[in-house]
């Protein structure tokens, strides 16, 4: 099998660097308003030398860069985008799982031949990406015989290049690539596996399959498998995806943000990419429900249906405020916030769209 895994560069920010010629060759970050601890939704590869990253606040990213250019996000820009990359893509094969805005898998195991092989076709994909959407709007493609080493290649690829793990080289790849570094591997597991003397995913791949079921269920059996440089995930083409039943976000808040204003500020950032999710699957939602975490480790959560169905950020956002308020407010230190749309219909006179939205991370 051959997975290509497409991954577009610094996304949000280089497509606003397409669009606007004055922002070319700037640092900018794509958020909100700087001055409400608004939260960095893309930072561009010129801001990414400040070590400006996706997650801190605005505030931090304008320290390490005084001169940053914030721009306000526009998903339906985006999503534009994202639909024109992804119909490029299945000109080339019908194989094409769109994982997020930003992010596609393809099985080209059939094709790659034709084109001379993989490597020469991921550089056309790029080619192509060039002339019809924009020289500022690059992709790096990770290429591997399974999607979760097609991700492990892209890192290898990024910005804006192209790397093949070939069956012969994914020992050496085991060897010496971490755990954490597997889409699926978070803190806390790490942490655990690390009890475990395990650091590698070497490690991991010798280490017995049935104590690793024992200590993570069935999760262990599919961490063994990523071991030994298996994937138990297929390719899942857009065309076959199941319709969902809820769309939603969910995020651990970093300590500077973990007072009322800060949580405030992710919740509207979640809200917003729930309702581009919602959008590009031509969906809409009835019923809005919040979760709260709080540094005591207690849970609230509440949901409340709407008179008509919305796609809407501002509408999620206030009505998850309004459940919020409620219930007391925000705690003084809140860990984590998550919002989902339930009760979901198709959006009338909507398409079925070619991409799902992000599924990540």
């Amino acid at each position: 099998m051959l997975i290509l895994h497409v991954d577009m560069d610094s996304y949000f920010a280089s497509v606003e660097q397409q669009a606007n010629p004055h922002l070319r060759g700037r640092p900018i970050v794509v958020s909100g308003r700087p001055d409400i601890h608004s939260v960095v939704a893309a930072a561009s590869k010129e801001a990414k030398r400040y070590k400006i990253r996706s997650g801190m606040t605005t505030r931090d990213a304008q320290k390490l860069c005084p001169q940053v250019v914030f721009v306000p996000g526009d998903p339906d820009k985006y999503e534009t985008v994202t639909r024109r990359f992804v119909e490029i893509l299945t000109r080339y094969t019908p194989q094409v799982e769109v994982y997020s805005i930003d992010e596609v898998f393809l099985d080209v195991s059939q094709e790659a031949p034709r084109w001379g092989g993989p490597l020469a076709l991921a550089q056309r994909i790029q080619a192509d990406f060039r002339e019809e959407l924009g020289e500022w709007i690059t992709s790096s493609i990770g290429i591997a015989p399974n999607k979760m080493l097609a991700k492990l290649a892209v890192e290898r690829a990024k910005p804006g290049g192209v790397a093949w793990i070939v069956p012969e080289e994914v020992p050496a790849v085991l060897t010496e690539t971490l755990v954490d570094a597997v889409c699926g591997i978070g803190p806390r597991i790490t942490q655990r596996l690390a009890s475990m003397g395990i650091r590698t995913l070497a490690d991991l791949g010798r280490f017995p399959a049935g104590r690793l079921k024992h200590a993570f269920g069935v999760y262990g059996t599919v961490l063994s498998l990523w071991g030994q440089g298996l994937d138990p995930n297929p390719l899942l083409p857009y065309w076959q995806e199941e319709e969902v039943k809820s769309v939603g976000h969910s995020h651990a808040i970093p300590r500077v943000l973990r007072h009322p204003d800060g949580a405030r500020s992710v919740l509207l950032y979640l809200c917003d990419r729930t309702a581009r999710r919602l959008r590009a699957k031509g969906l809409v939602g009835r019923v809005i429900h919040y979760g709260l975490r709080d540094i005591r480790m207690r849970c609230t959560g509440a949901q409340r249906a709407l008179e008509v169905p919305t796609d809407n950020e501002e509408t999620i956002f206030r009505m998850a405020l309004d459940l919020i308020a409620d219930r007391g407010g925000f705690p003084a230190e809140t860990t984590l916030v998550g919002v989902r749309v339930c009760d979901l219909g198709r959006k009338l006179e909507t398409p079925r769209p070619l991409f799902p939205g992000d599924r990540r991370r």
